[in-house]
């Protein structure tokens, strides 16, 4: 009798149990209905677990719960700011865009537009911030800019992502063009550099510091100089158009790689403007202007002049040499720029009558040389004149010689 008692209470524990164990599975599946589809539910990475039990019931397997699909909570992107959204914006402004949180930088990229078009490229802070450093922008022009993209997690952008700004409307012309001649500085540069051998007397002549270079263009800014390129003052004496009070114009010889890396960002601060004279067979030698370098400073406002292709002595030169320098050095950069070149320089300053004759002749509409002086005229266009900014100059030494002009 007293054994049966113990079976008895043995068979009615084991059913208590596996009862408890089957109201608990059916707890996790009213628990995981009631979270619904946009509620994320805890997990396990351990494997199911088999609860046993007794022979006439069927073994139990809980197993981990299930997250929703990761679409179905997804955040929207939105841009939470841009700059700029006012007018008399700078001309060398940057649009810069933040967004909420992290962006797939290529589908940003793609999707941004400006309207009128306008050349630069993009800079990212980080994932959030991205910013749109156009080569120039135009003067008194407002700019429509849109941009779409999508999140890190390929969402896309919502909300407002349309705006625009004015830039402002520059150095208003304060002489009327039509001057039989005007007394302009014409600046030299070559090398805007530290002279790497101390030894080297002729490349320190031709070198500017960088810290200097930037003193100088300061300077120039801070005593009201407007800078304009060979092409302006050329159309200023063909009666075109006029100039800002005070011009002057910026040249660098040669196409030495420095230019790119180190005076156009110093000239971008200013909004300055310059006329880059490059020896077209140079092009993508180490030390020189790569292609994409050329373009991109003829897109930010320089103005880009023939210095031949070989950097010839022109006036030591058959006439037939000269026409291929002239001609073909012109050929390459228009089909690399994409519109004309009218600007040209002669090699070392070195040229004859019958060599400035052949400039003329092949399209060009100015030639400048080495001599010294700051008066032009149209009559002699293919000779004008510059001055020279020697490496080692004090900026009392640079200031007294734009005094003189």
């Amino acid at each position: 009798m007293a054994r049966r008692r113990v079976d008895h209470a043995v068979r009615v524990a084991a059913a208590a149990l596996v009862g408890a164990l089957l109201a608990g599975a059916a707890g996790f599946a009213i628990l995981d209905h009631q979270r619904g589809p946009g509620v994320l539910a805890q997990t396990s990475t351990q494997p199911p677990k088999v609860v046993l039990a007794s022979p006439s019931i069927q073994p139990v397997v809980v197993r981990p719960l299930e997250e929703p699909p990761f679409g179905s909570f997804r955040a929207v992107p939105r841009l939470d700011a841009v700059e700029p959204i006012t007018s008399g914006v700078p001309a060398n402004a940057t649009i810069v865009m933040t967004f909420d949180q992290p962006m797939d930088r290529q589908s940003v990229e793609l999707s941004f537009k400006i309207q009128p078009s306008v050349d630069g490229h993009f800079v990212w802070r980080d994932d959030f911030t991205v910013q749109f450093n156009a080569f120039r922008l135009a003067n008194a022009t407002t700019y429509l800019v849109e941009v779409r993209g999508r999140s890190s997690r390929g969402v896309p952008l919502a909300g407002a992502r349309l705006w625009s700004f004015t830039t402002e409307s520059g150095s208003p012309d304060s002489l009327a063009p039509g001057a039989s001649s005007i007394k302009v500085p014409i600046l030299t540069y070559h090398y805007i550099r530290v002279n790497p051998d101390a030894r080297d007397r002729m490349g320190f002549a031709l070198s500017v510091t960088p810290t200097d270079f930037a003193a100088q263009m300061n300077w120039l800014a801070r005593s009201g100089y407007h800078t304009i390129t060979t092409e302006d003052l050329h159309a200023y004496l063909s009666g075109v158009r006029g100039l800002p009070s005070k011009p002057v114009i910026l040249t660098f010889d040669d196409g030495y790689a420095d230019f790119y890396t180190t005076a156009l960002p110093i000239l971008r601060i200013h909004d300055f403007r310059a006329d880059l004279y490059v020896v077209s067979g140079f092009v993508g030698r180490p030390g020189y202007l790569s292609a994409a370098q050329v373009r991109e400073s003829d897109r930010s406002g320089i103005e880009i002049g023939s210095h031949t292709v070989t950097h010839a002595d022109l006036a030591r030169t058959s006439a037939g040499g000269v026409r291929t320098e002239l001609v073909d050095s012109r050929r390459y950069l228009e089909a690399l720029l994409g519109h004309p070149v009218y600007s040209f320089c002669y090699p070392s300053g070195k040229f004859t009558g019958a060599v400035a004759y052949q400039v003329a002749a092949a399209g060009y509409h100015d030639g400048t040389t080495t001599m010294a002086g700051y008066w032009h005229s149209l009559a002699d266009r293919y000779i004008w004149t510059r001055l020279r900014i020697s490496g080692g100059e004090s900026l009392a030494q640079f200031a007294l010689a734009l005094a003189n002009t």
